[in-house]
């Protein structure tokens, strides 16, 4: 039960933080477009900026925790596992895991690439894709074990 309740609560996660970095994308774009009158500016809110801060943090450090804790070759989260899991509920957990990453990833580098090219027109997309880069890098030291000595 502990697993499902804070498997729901980073997928809900998650999903903010993907919503809300769609949302500042239509925003930057729209902000570029001469004449584009459908996502003002205003559209993306200050509590929108704060929240993506926050949201897109303890994702971030999700990630980064998991891969951390997680063998190179390992699925990460695979020791959440009890003994005798199922092969099925290994092969859940191992699709979950990776979508997660994944959806990390690419929304993390759509902030970062709409920050290279909208720089001024959306601070908090550009922060955080700044961010997300180091984070990232961070991210991967931890899950291959590279020791920058």
């Amino acid at each position: 039960m502990k697993a499902i309740f804070g498997g729901l609560i980073a997928t809900i996660l998650l999903g903010i933080y993907l919503h809300l970095i769609r949302v500042g994308y239509l925003v930057a774009d729209c902000m570029a477009t001469a004449g584009c009158t459908k996502y003002p500016v205003g559209y993306f809110n200050d509590g929108m900026a704060q929240a993506l801060a926050v949201v897109g943090g303890l994702v971030s450090a999700l990630v980064i925790a998991e891969l951390a804790a997680t063998k190179p070759g390992e699925a990460p989260a695979a020791r959440a596992l009890a003994a005798g899991a199922t092969d099925r509920s290994k092969t859940l957990l191992k699709w979950v895991s990776a979508i997660y990453i994944v959806a990390w990833v690419v929304a993390g580098l759509s902030a970062f690439f709409v920050g290279l090219y909208h720089p001024k027109e959306l601070p908090p997309i550009t922060n955080l894709g700044q961010a997300w880069l180091g984070l990232a890098v961070a991210s991967a030291y931890a899950y291959f074990g590279i020791d920058p000595k």
